[in-house]
């Protein structure tokens, strides 16, 4: 997709990634709509990159509720959705808050989910869209410590790659970004539990993962949405992992090939 001129919202986009992300479609010639809870950082960053703040909290359905329409009301069609907002929770799990349990899959999984769903008429009718969902290689092997966290990014990379078969031959693009470690305040919050940090520490030792930059990540995002490429994995050193655990679905894919994605309409 040439994101010159087209709308890019993205979630989370107050600070870290999320923040990364906006300078970066804006770099590329984006209009930048911006969604977050942090009202005063979020209004700085989009005055700064001549965009539009949404200030929301994704973990309160009434919030969820319509929110693409709202965008889109004031300010014009969303081309692309980023769906990057997420919180960790790291620690053992028998300790977790039932609140704290219930915050987290909703923001991570839950509120991206019913995004997509309001965002896609839209983008089929409109003939062109990409949908960019930022999940995480602890979906693949979860460390200690990070059970539910990794459960919601789980859940979001089969959301994305069912949703590419869902879409398969419509104007619409979709990718699922897997990454590792990214220097962000979320990073030290998880580097806080004993367990979870020892986990990480063992795999920076062996060099199979290295801590990532936010702007390296979202410049990977942003050359994946104009190349149209499913997936983003980084490090490349761990590409593998996410690579294997895939292959179930990429058969799948392939034996329903010529399999309609949708009913024939009357």
């Amino acid at each position: 997709m040439d994101l010159e001129g087209r709308r890019v919202l993205i979630t989370g986009a107050s600070r870290g990634i999320g923040a990364a992300l906006a300078e970066a479609f804006r770099a590329a010639g984006a209009v930048v709509a911006l969604a977050a809870r942090s009202e005063g950082p979020l209004l700085a960053l989009a005055t700064a990159l001549a965009g539009a703040a949404y200030p929301v909290d994704l973990c309160d359905p009434e919030a969820v509720a319509g929110f693409i329409g709202r965008v889109e009301a004031s300010g014009g069609p969303v081309d692309v959705l980023v769906n990057n907002a997420g919180i960790d929770s790291s620690g053992f799990y028998g300790d977790l808050a039932s609140d704290d349990l219930e915050r987290l899959f909703r923001t991570n999984l839950l509120a991206p989910a019913e995004l997509i769903r309001q965002v896609l008429p839209g983008m089929i009718d409109r003939g062109r869209g990409h949908v960019v969902n930022i999940s995480s290689m602890a979906g693949v092997a979860a460390f200690p410590g990070l059970a539910p966290y990794a459960a919601t990014k789980a859940a979001l990379t089969r959301l994305t790659t069912g949703l590419a078969l869902d879409l398969a031959g419509m104007p619409v693009g979709v990718t699922a970004v897997e990454v590792g470690p990214v220097t962000t305040d979320m990073l030290a919050n998880i580097d806080g539990y004993g367990p979870t940090a020892a986990s990480f520490q063992r795999m920076f030792n062996i060099r199979l993962l290295r801590r990532l930059s936010a702007p390296e990540v979202a410049q990977a995002v942003v050359s994946a949405v104009q190349k149209d490429r499913p997936f983003v994995r980084l490090p490349r050193r761990a590409a593998l992992f996410p690579a294997i655990a895939n292959l179930p679905q990429w058969t799948t894919r392939y034996l329903l090939a010529g399999v309609r994605p949708r009913p024939k309409e009357r």
